[in-house]
């Protein structure tokens, strides 16, 4: 690089003051973006954690705010979970059996072994109930099923209105049988490697889409449009463990058809 120099003459005392006012500036620049680092690098990492899918353009608050979501980042600070005992035969029961024993928590862990979890708010019915001002509530509830089953072999899932016997809101984990693996792999073939989500060909007219990590649930269900009326399935460890592929469906239900539902 070229470097600036004063020759000797009438003019030689104000070139010097003048290269002595630049190079305190320079040095006083990265003074700055020395000291200004480490406040700069939470930003920066947070823009780095963004996928693809989810990019966000400057200064919009909002789209920071839900690529934490999505990130799983977002949830519901004041969030416990206790466990209840429930009989093997609840499935005859009236509506209103798991609004009953789950009341005034967090959240409940049920079943012999444990395979399902309820809200506790009696606010929380069904999919409808979820929105961007509780889907923290509600990622934390995916969390909760997820840490009971998150391999490869497991599916999470909740039922749309009209295909559930309890209107409180839960989410099943189960295992997947076989036609839950044969869709599994349906899916990863269509979205590993695509970004955005991909229909045709999957159950209840749904749609999937895969998401690296372990996303926020309904936040990601969310953008695929209105969830109010779907159900929503998370297939973790898929396309090589990398992440979990979502899938919202509608108007029917898969529960019976891609998991091992014990016999009652």
């Amino acid at each position: 690089s070229r470097r600036l120099k004063c020759n000797s003459g009438p003019s030689a005392p104000v070139c010097f003051l003048l290269l002595s006012v630049a190079n305190s500036a320079i040095a006083m620049i990265f003074a700055v973006l020395i000291l200004a680092a480490p406040l700069l690098s939470p930003a920066f990492d947070a823009m780095q954690g963004l996928t693809v899918d989810d990019e966000c353009l400057a200064g919009d608050e909002q789209c920071g705010l839900n690529a934490l979501q999505l990130k799983g980042e977002v949830k519901d600070e004041n969030y416990e979970e206790v466990e209840v005992d429930l009989d093997e035969n609840w499935h005859s029961a009236p509506d209103g059996l798991l609004a009953k024993l789950c009341s005034g928590s967090g959240s409940c862990v049920m079943g012999r072994p444990p395979y399902m979890v309820v809200a506790g708010r009696a606010s929380a019915v069904g999919m409808e109930s979820i929105n961007g001002g509780n889907v923290g509530y509600f990622n934390s509830m995916a969390n909760s099923a997820w840490s009971h089953c998150g391999g490869s072999n497991c599916i999470l899932m909740t039922n749309p209105r009209g295909f559930r016997t309890q209107s409180r809101f839960h989410m099943h984990f189960r295992h997947l049988n076989g036609h839950g693996f044969h869709l599994k792999k349906q899916m990863e073939n269509k979205v590993c490697k695509s970004g955005g989500w991909q229909h045709g060909g999957f159950p209840c007219g749904g749609k999937a889409k895969f998401f690296r990590g372990h996303p926020g649930v309904f936040s990601a269900a969310m953008s695929s449009g209105g969830i109010g009326g779907a159900g929503v399935s998370v297939w973790p460890g898929a396309c090589g463990g990398g992440g979990a592929i979502i899938l919202v469906t509608y108007h029917c239900s898969i529960e019976h058809s891609v998991a091992i539902i014990p016999p009652h």
